[in-house]
């Protein structure tokens, strides 16, 4: 009896497993690229909720800088504020518990960037931390720069690297904070994500200066 079923021919297995192949590759790449682009948004996501956490803690306690305790003072102290550090004093209870004195917790603060651990932080050291309690708070673990711009009246530039005594004069500050995010992939890899770098900006007025009282 004659077996009249057909099967493919080689040259048919040969197309069909080159599509294949084809098929996979695109997929293969696509998936990649997918997965690489996810892994740098996350990335980004975080870094940015984490710095724009820190962000607002900053502007909101250099923005009542002498308050209740100093006239007209925005409350930053000279020698302590530069370019990179910032240092501010303001009195929280004054009107709560009618001290008169800077002696409380978060009273007087600094932020500056610590680099000991061998991973830079955003830090708030507090000089009148609780007894026994750790005065550096972290606001951010995912930093790699802070960089502070003061304005004075007439938003001009303060030069307080010359004369840091002039933060005395600053109506305002400009924060920037800065994360680094590493590549993903390897480069001319489907899906590479090249280095950049993440940077928010505040710009925060002080409201017990002179200058701004009018306004605040």
């Amino acid at each position: 009896m004659k077996n009249t079923d057909a099967g493919f021919s080689l040259f048919e297995l040969i197309i069909a497993m080159t599509i294949t192949i084809v098929i996979l590759g695109i997929a293969s790449t696509l998936l990649a690229t997918s997965f690489n682009v996810r892994n740098r948004e996350q990335s980004r996501t975080d870094s940015i909720a984490d710095v724009q956490r820190a962000l607002n803690t900053m502007s909101r306690e250099l923005a009542i800088g002498g308050y209740g305790f100093d006239e007209t003072s925005n409350g930053l102290v000279a020698g302590d504020s530069d370019a990179a550090t910032i240092r501010v004093r303001s009195n929280l209870n004054r009107y709560s518990d009618g001290s008169t004195t800077i002696e409380s917790s978060g009273e007087d603060i600094k932020y500056q960037v610590d680099t000991t651990t061998g991973q830079n932080y955003l830090v708030r050291p507090a000089r009148f931390a609780p007894a026994g309690s750790n005065q550096s708070t972290v606001l951010a673990n995912r930093i790699d720069s802070l960089a502070l711009t003061y304005w004075g009246p007439g938003n001009t530039a303060l030069n307080v690297a010359a004369d840091p005594l002039l933060v005395a004069n600053a109506v305002g500050v400009r924060i920037v904070l800065s994360v680094n995010l590493l590549a993903v992939g390897k480069p001319g890899a489907p899906g590479y994500q090249p280095a950049t770098t993440v940077q928010l900006t505040s710009d925060v007025a002080l409201r017990n200066k002179s200058e701004n009282l009018s306004t605040y």
